[in-house]
């Protein structure tokens, strides 16, 4: 029998908090039971499996940081957008770091639910790109270096590889997203806007 209070929802919800807390790669089952004070086999009223789990976990995951996205580029255009987005992409895998470890490992999981719901990360990136006068295939070698370039600072960021020199890591943000801005429009001609000026 479910213990009483106890849900998928709730079950997910203190997942997301124990990793975030203690890391994806310290997470398992037993130790998710004992923060809920339940005990591992009473999981799995709530939950088929760990793969169940993490499906959920990630899909979590994946859903908060297209609405930081889409938050981040809502009204805006040109560079504008593009500057947001990366300020809001590189906040969370700076912020939620093991929630975007989460991220990165779907491919090891072979799981086609969250490779379908993790393309959804790239569709406000390619919404910015498309301003730029790039052809199909162009955006999606852009949108790669974007996320290269969002992600990887984060990264660093997180293991201190930028600690070593006084300059400022925002500014060092910038440049890099300076780079890609300057790259997209020698690439495709535009600057983030339609012939009318508009944000597409």
């Amino acid at each position: 029998m479910a213990r009483q209070g106890l849900s998928k929802d709730s079950v997910v919800r203190a997942a997301v908090c124990l990793i975030e807390e203690k890391g994806f790669q310290q997470f398992s089952m037993g130790k998710l039971a004992a923060r809920l004070h339940v005990k591992t086999a009473s999981l799995y009223n709530h939950i088929e499996s760990l793969e169940k789990l993490l499906e959920c976990i990630g899909g979590e995951a994946v859903r908060r940081l297209v609405w930081l996205e889409n938050q981040a580029i809502a009204g805006k255009r040109g560079e504008e957008a593009l500057f947001a987005l990366a300020e809001a992409y590189r906040a969370f895998a700076r912020e939620h770091c093991e929630l975007y470890r989460v991220i990165m490992a779907f491919p090891k999981w072979n799981n086609p639910a969250l490779e379908q719901e993790a393309g959804e990360i790239v569709t406000p990136i390619l919404k910015v790109l498309s301003g730029y006068g790039l052809t199909e295939m162009q955006q999606f070698h852009w949108q790669r270096v974007l996320r290269a370039v969002m992600g990887g600072f984060a990264f660093h960021e997180q293991s201190g590889g930028f600690a070593h020199f006084p300059a400022d890591r925002d500014e060092s943000f910038r440049i890099a997203v300076r780079c890609v801005a300057d790259g997209l429009q020698r690439a495709g001609g535009g600057d983030g806007e339609d012939g009318k000026g508009n944000f597409i």
